[in-house]
């Protein structure tokens, strides 16, 4: 039976479809995200998935379960799962877990069908997302020097920003080294290129403080140049404002791809962000402290005035 291996783009799914592709040897590699996985699917002629830290997009949710019920499908996923939809996806295996990273996941399920060593790709995935306070993760940080497993990570979250790791064909050939044993560091330019992305973000702030804009709770930036800079350009956006939440705001063809961070902990990013881009005529999800959203152009400042009053 023929696999595809779908999977975010971000290093949780990275090293989740690594780990994967370890387990299923062969398999197609697909990065995709919530608000286009729907459509996107059909592109898949793939009878069996496994599916890699895709959040479930609610608009699209009846018409996702159904078209993954046709299917063989694994589906690995920390974020919040819609009420209802795993009975909905008749047929579909889930391994969901919020309080985990997906790598983490995908690991723990196939890990005596792979190497050992391949636990350090969920290693770095879970680090990357913030997830590594888990009992499983701590457990297996014991067993190996937690400065090189930090400095491979930051190969990769930093390696990626810049453009020529950036599009999906290189984080195809990232995938597919990872899941041959290769370290990140190892990698030919992905440790000069993560070099260069510290310095490019230290230019972003200086940036975002001379640019920025703010509502009564909300700090943003719109239009940087650097796609892959979004993250740390919301939370530059809080900072520089002096706000509790931050919006970086990136045009695309015909849409505004929204990031949000947060310098406030108890903000639960993920609702402001369903809340605000449906109110618009969006769509928007994410984790509690990490959160994006896709709006129509003309949508931007009445997506700006939602998410503050959520704030307020």
């Amino acid at each position: 039976m023929r696999t595809a291996i779908v999977a975010h783009s971000d290093t949780d799914g990275i090293c989740s479809a690594a780990i994967a592709l370890s387990r299923f040897p062969g398999s197609r590699i697909f990065f995709s995200k919530p608000a286009s996985f729907l459509n996107e699917l059909d592109d898949l002629r793939e009878e069996s998935l496994v599916v890699c830290d895709i959040a479930v997009n609610r608009p699209d949710s009846a018409a996702l379960a159904k078209k993954l019920s046709a299917r063989k499908v694994l589906y690995f996923d920390h974020h919040p799962m819609l009420p209802g939809f795993k009975k909905s996806a008749k047929g579909v295996v889930f391994h969901h877990d919020q309080r985990v990273s997906s790598s983490e996941l995908v690991y723990r399920a196939f890990k005596d069908n792979i190497a050992p060593e391949r636990v350090w790709l969920a290693l770095y995935g879970a680090i990357a997302d913030y997830s590594d306070g888990t009992p499983f993760i701590e457990e297996k940080m014991r067993n190996w020097d937690r400065r090189a497993i930090f400095f491979e990570v930051s190969s990769i979250v930093m390696g990626i920003k810049n453009e020529g790791f950036s599009d999906y064909s290189a984080k195809r050939r990232l995938v597919t080294d990872l899941a041959r044993g290769m370290n990140p560091s190892d990698m030919p330019r992905l440790v000069e290129s993560a070099r260069q992305a510290v310095v490019k973000e230290s230019e972003l702030y200086e940036q975002v403080k001379k640019e920025a804009a703010s509502f009564d709770h909300v700090g943003y930036i719109i239009r940087l140049e650097h796609f892959g800079f979004r993250g740390p350009a919301a939370l530059f956006a809080a900072t520089a404002t002096d706000k509790p939440l931050g919006v970086a705001a990136f045009e695309r063809k015909n849409h505004f791809d929204i990031t949000l961070r947060a310098r406030d902990p108890k903000l639960k990013l993920n609702v402001i962000a369903e809340k605000a881009a449906e109110a618009v005529g969006g769509s928007g999800g994410g984790h509690p402290n990490a959160a994006g959203a896709r709006i129509p152009l003309s949508k931007l400042k009445d997506f700006l005035k939602k998410a503050d009053e959520l704030v307020g």
